[in-house]
């Protein structure tokens, strides 16, 4: 099993993630990852198709779906539904190793009457997570096959195994939570959220005002304030300026331009302006973060991150 690094989490104009699967004809993906390997230990608004879950192995996560707040803490999991926009960070930018299993609907569509009755009303409702605790029957049953699955996935009957797995965990959530349809508005909103999202990566690098977000969505103004605070509890233009120090974090890491011409790049008027909202953001500048990165730095934060998940597996077996 590969690491799920910063690097990884690619998205198309409209924020939609490239989901990457472990395999080419099981359309799922498991991962260990580290909350850290995200620039600014953030993990970056986005959305796609496939239901999520996550389980913290060490630490606890913050997210943010769809405008809801909810903390997930070791020993805990929680399954986002299919479309709905999401983004994490960690308390104080404290650590999280995670597990995070990915999976396309149609892995669930066994027939088409399951594809009718079980699938789409929930894809559909207004459930847009499901936090897993400990305590509650149906929950623990969930979070103790994704467990599973991480000691299944070597094994030569991996993909038959973990499919099975998911549709068991499916069968408990379509048991337990009843779907209802989600209002038109909300479905309107989010259209036009993900309209203004796509907009700011498309145009960040080019001077947009709160008019130009605002026009993509086909909303006023005050809407969109309204929009950003609800979904990504951030104003619009400091939501942009956070966009474009992200991007400039990833030229800063991947790249040999120099510090004004990154900042020109990501849509900052100058070099000291640029450099004056990095430092703010993240206490150091521009060229002392570029500095502080290293390969030898990376890859001890690998060893450290496969030792304390070794460690995390040896606990379970015992």
């Amino acid at each position: 099993m590969r690491l799920r690094n910063w690097y990884d989490l690619e998205v198309n104009s409209d924020r939609s993630e490239k989901v990457r699967y472990s395999c080419a004809d099981v359309p799922y993906g498991f991962f260990k990852g580290r909350h850290s390997a995200y620039a600014n230990n953030s993990m970056p608004a986005h959305w796609h198709e496939d239901i999520e879950i996550l389980v913290p192995a060490m630490g606890e996560l913050i997210y943010n779906i769809n405008g809801k707040l909810v903390r997930v803490r070791t020993g805990e999991g929680i399954i986002i539904n299919s479309r709905r926009i999401h983004s994490s960070q960690t308390e104080d930018l404290r650590e999280c190793y995670y597990y995070v299993l990915i999976f396309h609907p149609m892995l669930l569509c066994i027939s088409k009457e399951v594809e009718q009755q079980l699938v789409h009303p929930f894809l559909n409702s207004s459930f847009d997570y499901i936090l897993l605790q400990k305590g509650v029957e149906w929950q623990e049953n969930i979070l103790n096959w994704f467990m599973l699955m991480d000691r299944k996935r070597n094994d030569k009957t991996a993909k038959s195994a973990i499919a099975g797995m998911i549709n068991l965990i499916w069968s408990e959530v379509a048991e337990n939570v009843a779907p209802d349809e989600k209002p038109q508005t909300e479905r309107s909103q989010l259209t036009a959220m993900k309209a203004m999202i796509a907009y700011i990566d498309g145009h960040y690098a080019e001077k947009i005002s709160l008019d130009d977000i605002a026009a993509a969505g086909f909303v006023s103004k005050r809407t969109c304030g309204n929009m950003f605070e609800r979904f990504l509890f951030t104003p619009p233009m400091k939501y942009l300026n956070e966009y474009r120090l992200k991007r400039s974090i990833e030229l800063l890491r991947g790249t040999n331009m120099t510090v004004t011409e990154i900042g020109l790049a990501c849509g900052f008027s100058g070099a000291s302006y640029y450099a004056e909202s990095f430092r703010r953001e993240l206490g150091i500048s521009p060229s002392e973060y570029r500095r502080s990165l290293s390969d030898e730095g990376h890859e001890q934060a690998v060893l450290e991150l496969n030792d304390v998940l070794s460690q995390s597996d040896n606990a379970r077996s015992r």
